[in-house]
């Protein structure tokens, strides 16, 4: 993704360009995510697992041999990489449900919490170390190889799916006859039906929508603190260093805090972090206001996650974590659309204010809302 971004900033000089990455890459979640998830309700999350990761890989691979070839300079404009951004972004769709869903198969119920939180930590300690790797890839040899090595990084999760062996889940055939259907909008129905759970994907949401910046504008950022590829790797890098330490912590923050609360707790943060970044004189301060704003984002999207698995019935755990991927990377290509077209029009950091702006209207709303896994549980 950064090498991408920065390719596309160098060819076209565009915000909104760079955000077409994001678009491409999560259209495919908003669009398909739903029927993945009712696929990873009925069929083997490991095998669709697989299947999507090896589509995300093939793309991968096209766009490397591709840029091997012809040469980034050579290039037909974007479209290359608008093309592989498309095709890992499929895979992701399909890999998205049952990435979610499977977790509670790996682990012993008592520890769903931690397991999620450890899902999300390493995430995030690869969010941390892939940018600034990727920065200083394209710095010193170029964004060809930064591609090739992207291509690398889809084969240990293959490796993994062919090997581990999750508990079986409920199938449709086994679920307990609660009046719910099969169908991506009898969960839909069932959502709607608990305003807790409406709750927490509003906050998904809003976790999703302000972690766009780090995707859409730090070409643009690194640019206006007077640097180049490197520090673009640096800031996103820093983004996810901020939410890789927080997650160690992040079961005593919400015990300390109480559940309800961290959702909105973890968007304010993100509100200051994006603040700090827009009106950071020097990029030392940027990188601190980025650390925080990722320090914000692990503890809203961990949460989330976490306050949902708790209270899910098992036979709706496919579809209805669909749905929460779908709000939190689904939201990513209007995000990306609004945050490429105010930055074009005035500036990155007017930009990245407008996020900070809907990261605290979204944290006032969960902090008077505050909802609990609990209470969904005591629901169904």
């Amino acid at each position: 993704n950064v090498a991408a971004g920065i390719v596309v900033y160098d060819l076209t000089g565009s915000n909104t360009a760079v955000g077409a990455v994001s678009i491409l890459q999560f259209s495919a979640t908003m669009l398909f995510t739903p029927l993945a998830g009712r696929l990873s309700d009925r069929v083997n999350r490991r095998k669709m697992l697989f299947v999507g990761q090896l589509i995300a890989f093939l793309g991968a691979l096209g766009l490397a041999i591709t840029v091997g070839v012809v040469g980034i300079d050579d290039l037909p404009g974007p479209w290359p990489i608008y093309a592989a951004t498309a095709v890992i972004g499929l895979g992701a769709a399909v890999i998205l449900p049952s990435l979610q869903a499977i977790v509670p198969a790996l682990v012993r119920a008592e520890d769903i919490d931690r397991a999620i939180t450890l899902n999300s930590m390493t995430f995030n300690i690869a969010r941390g170390i892939g940018p600034v790797a990727a920065g200083a890839v394209v710095a010193g040899f170029g964004a060809v190889w930064a591609f090739g090595i992207n291509t690398l990084t889809f084969v240990p999760l293959l490796i993994v799916l062919l090997v581990i062996r999750p508990r079986g889940a409920v199938t449709p055939e086994e679920s307990p006859d609660d009046g719910t259907g099969e169908t991506v909008t009898d969960a839909l129905r069932w959502i709607l039906d608990h305003p807790t759970v409406v709750a927490l994907l509003v906050g998904t949401l809003a976790v999703g929508w302000t972690s766009d910046p780090f995707s859409t504008l730090m070409p643009a950022m690194s640019e206006r603190f007077g640097y180049g590829e490197t520090v673009v790797g640096l800031l996103v890098g820093a983004f996810g260093l901020g939410a890789a330490i927080t997650a160690p912590a992040s079961d005593r923050i919400r015990d300390r805090l109480g559940r309800g609360r961290v959702v909105g707790v973890g968007l304010a943060v993100s509100a200051v972090g994006l603040l700090t970044l827009a009106a950071a004189p020097v990029v030392h301060v940027g990188l601190v206001g980025a650390a925080i704003a990722g320090s914000g984002f692990l503890l809203g999207v961990t949460s989330t996650n976490t306050e949902l698995q708790r209270g899910l019935p098992e036979h709706l755990r496919g579809r209805v974590m669909a749905i929460w991927s779908v709000a939190f990377l689904g939201c990513r290509p209007v995000a990306a659309l609004v945050d490429g077209a105010i930055a074009d029009a005035t500036d990155p950091r007017v930009a990245l204010a407008a996020a900070a702006a809907i990261a605290l209207g979204a944290a006032v709303f969960m902090l008077v809302r505050r909802p609990t896994g609990s209470e969904i549980a005591s629901d169904v």
